[in-house]
């Protein structure tokens, strides 16, 4: 067979494996594709399909509608000047990728391509590999009392009118990008939310940013939001990088 190696040099789970393929082919259905993860599983991904069609320029996910039996277009382009991605087509595979979720990806990945008949012409022109990581969100809610009706703010105790100022951190732990991130704390039945109070940013101490109560706005993609409905203050954010943090802080008072 011929073989291409990806070298992945970074340790992390996987969530998510696509493979893209750009090839020419006189007999499309001789061709066999397999992917070898570094733990050496094997996955099938295109057998003998096709026929006499010609090339194959397909992305390989799970995600795709339809499976590689489908592909029965006459000819896929693969030149050597042919862009990718995007890749023409998208099927799924013969054997899902999803056989490797939750392994490692630290290692060497093997695309290997067999010609069966061995009497057809092909050109290996490229292909892309791309791994999905896991991501794994930290969640830290701390208090500290800013004052009550009898101290001030001088030694302020948890008194009836005393108000107590809430954080709720969120740490993007993993080395994968979260998207939309959503967070939710329900205020126990002894407190009483205090309107207005709402502010976040990237650490509890730096949380300055005002987020009005509602859940509209510009400010609730600036790039945090934070809203307050019943008895439960919510945050979102679109997106958060790995090591990166999200804070919300807000008032209640002890009823």
């Amino acid at each position: 067979p011929l073989l291409r190696t990806f070298n992945v040099t970074t340790s992390f789970t996987i969530s998510d494996v696509n493979l893209g393929v750009v090839m020419s082919h006189t007999y499309r259905g001789d061709l066999r594709f397999s992917l070898v993860g570094p733990d050496g599983t094997r996955i099938a991904l295109h057998t003998n399909i096709g026929a006499s069609r010609d090339n194959e320029n397909v992305l390989f996910d799970d995600a795709a509608a339809s499976a590689i039996t489908a592909h029965t277009a006459a000819n896929d382009t693969a030149t050597a000047t042919t862009v990718a991605p995007p890749y023409q087509r998208t099927f799924r595979p013969a054997t899902a990728l999803s056989a490797y979720n939750g392994k490692n990806a630290l290692g060497t990945w093997t695309l290997e391509i067999c010609d069966s008949l061995n009497a057809d012409a092909g050109t290996f022109f490229h292909s892309t590999l791309h791994l999905t990581a896991t991501t794994t969100l930290l969640v830290d809610k701390s208090s500290v009392l800013i004052s009550d009706p009898q101290n001030g703010l001088t030694s302020p105790k948890a008194i009836p009118g005393a108000v107590i100022r809430y954080c709720i951190l969120i740490t993007n732990a993993g080395v994968g990008t979260a998207t939309t991130v959503v967070a939710s704390d329900p205020l126990p039945a002894t407190m009483t939310f205090v309107p207005g109070s709402i502010r976040s940013g990237t650490s509890c101490a730096a949380a300055a940013t005002v987020e009005d109560d509602n859940a509209i706005g510009t400010d609730e993609t600036d790039p945090y939001g934070a809203s307050f409905a019943g008895t439960t203050l919510n945050a979102t954010t679109a997106s958060m990088a790995s090591t990166a943090n999200f804070a919300v802080t807000f008032d209640a008072t002890v009823n």
